[in-house]
């Protein structure tokens, strides 16, 4: 009786897989953003827009919210794509700085026909993208969700920590140095992304806020331990440390309308690791 069971379990499972409709997107192509094209790919309905940013070095058109996609399709008509030199899209003029990849989206979306207002959602470093879009264009920006996003300064933090005139025996300590300190050479040639980190830092510290939209910040399980590892001396790690201390802080100021959870799982990207908790967050924007 068991394996009979079983066997039914298993027969119903491959009927609700195959009945299960497959999502196509409705739009996907590259445009020309000025020279050089980027890649779009879209799921268009009568909803919200809602614009799927992404972490640092990593492209929309790698498959990884398309389980998302699925359970936000009735509730926003979505659009995901490539930053320049990433996935399906052209590299365009290096370096360039946040405001710049701002300014593509822009661009992008409008040569597309992806008409706004728009809700953001995206994890780690597109809270940076996110933050420049609104304040380039506000009255375009209707509230985000950001997924483990990392405090403003982390790049800067990373490259000015450090004393001057710093050296050590210690091979492990010393890679780790030259790596935090790539952050002032944005042609630094293991980079993913030729992004001008510290310029981008001082466009966004002067970025005017979100006045009362809504922003949700979902962020990773809080950990007892400090941010860097054990061999990083104590008076350099404090800086970062100090960071992510006020982190929680920070994310409440962004504006009067924000909110701030935490998820079960450690993991940074939570858009894999906890969907439920990312595509309810969404969701919540339009009051779902």
């Amino acid at each position: 009786m068991k394996s009979l069971n079983l066997l039914f379990s298993i027969f119903i499972g491959f009927g609700a897989l195959a009945t299960e409709p497959e999502v196509k997107p409705t739009k996907s192509g590259l445009y020309d953003v000025g020279g050089f094209k980027l890649y779009l790919e879209c799921y268009e309905n009568d909803k919200p827009q809602l614009i799927l940013e992404q972490g640092f070095g990593r492209f929309g058109s790698d498959g990884v919210w398309l389980e998302n996609i699925k359970r936000l399709k009735n509730d926003f008509s979505i659009c995901l794509y490539d930053r320049a030199g990433l996935g399906k899209s052209e590299k365009g003029v290096v370096p360039f700085t946040v405001n710049d990849t701002a300014n593509r989206l822009r661009s992008l979306l409008q040569k597309a026909n992806v008409k706004g207002p728009y809700y953001f959602a995206g994890g780690s470093y597109a809270s940076y993208i996110i933050t420049a879009y609104n304040n380039l264009y506000p009255q375009e920006v209707m509230g985000a969700v950001m997924i483990a996003p990392p405090p403003l300064g982390y790049f800067y933090t990373m490259g000015t920590r450090w004393p001057e005139d710093f050296k050590t025996d210690s091979q492990e300590l010393k890679r780790f140095y030259q790596f935090e300190q790539s952050v002032h050479n944005p042609m630094f040639k293991k980079v993913p992304e030729n992004v001008d980190h510290m310029k981008s830092y001082e466009i966004l510290t002067n970025a005017a806020d979100f006045g009362n939209k809504p922003i949700i910040i979902v962020r990773s399980k809080a950990m007892e331990e400090r941010y860097d590892p054990p061999f990083v001396p104590d008076d350099i790690a404090k800086p970062m440390d100090t960071l992510f201390d006020d982190a929680e802080n920070y994310f409440k100021r962004l504006s009067t309308n924000s909110r701030v959870i935490y998820s079960e799982s450690k993991k940074h990207h939570l858009h894999i690791a906890d969907r439920d908790l990312v595509v309810n967050s969404i969701k919540e924007l339009v009051g779902k």
